[in-house]
């Protein structure tokens, strides 16, 4: 009883501020990665959508998680060694259930005209992806002051910081110390980690430095979002936004 008092006063006070950021979208509902994904997440409450930046063959951007088109569609190999005109033809739905037969991979460009209005965009730029086409379909579809950015690659990152210095950077950190090695190479925006790691110490410093939190809790479940709340993030990075919706939801219940 104590246990759900704390929840419902973190709730009251805090709950309704964190954010949504749905990772791969609404991805337990529809198919990851795609427009549907990330329209229903929309519809569970996210405000957030995580697109991963892939290239074609052509140099086509597209939101495919993989490396590979195997496991999320009837294709196979590199997304990288085939055609645009080839992957726009792929079913990236029917491997999810029947009722999404027929989804193809979307464009970066498509998912960004989808959701103009509609949502923030998170941008996790995987290794291989032009820099400079990217920032400028960003800025042609006004997503520059709506969105961060993160790189595995420090190389990408150095030339992103180059060519769009008024864009967000988000970087991966479990304490105060890594925190600030980042800082040495950037001007995070955002920083993600788990939510063990958000300490008040931990806040306070992010805070002070016009740094936002994120929990990183995908592939969790109704104790790790409990977890999160616990913690007080400003956003929250998941897969099921639905799940996250009724724990909300229980726990503001008197």
């Amino acid at each position: 009883m104590m246990l759900n008092f704390v929840f419902s006063f973190l709730l009251a006070f805090y709950g309704g501020d964190i954010e949504v950021v749905v990772h791969r979208g609404a991805n337990f509902l529809a198919p990851e990665n795609t427009v549907a994904s990330a329209l229903v997440a929309l519809e569970k409450g996210a405000t957030w959508i995580e697109v991963d930046v892939r290239i074609s063959k052509d140099s086509v951007m597209y939101n495919l998680h993989d490396e590979t088109l195997d496991r999320t569609t009837d294709g196979k190999g590199l997304l990288r060694d085939v055609l645009s005109a080839e992957i726009d033809k792929l079913d990236a739905g029917k491997w999810f259930s029947p009722a999404f037969e027929g989804i193809r991979v979307p464009r970066i460009s498509e998912m960004l005209d989808t959701l103009k209005g509609k949502a923030s965009i998170f941008f996790d730029v995987k290794r291989g992806t032009p820099i400079a086409p990217l920032v400028q379909l960003v800025r042609e579809k006004g997503y520059e002051y709506d969105s961060f950015f993160w790189f595995a690659d420090p190389q990408m990152l150095q030339e992103f910081i180059r060519l769009a210095p008024e864009m967000k950077i988000k970087v991966n950190a479990h304490d105060i110390n890594s925190l600030k090695k980042w800082q040495e190479v950037c001007t995070p925006v955002y920083v993600e980690t788990a939510p063990e790691n958000i300490t008040e110490e931990f806040r306070s410093y992010c805070h002070a430095n016009g740094i936002r939190i994120m929990a990183a809790i995908q592939n969790g479940n109704e104790e790790a979002y409990l977890k999160a709340i616990a913690v007080c993030p400003d956003l929250v990075n998941l897969d099921r936004p639905e799940l996250w919706e009724q724990v909300i939801s229980e726990q503001k219940e008197p």
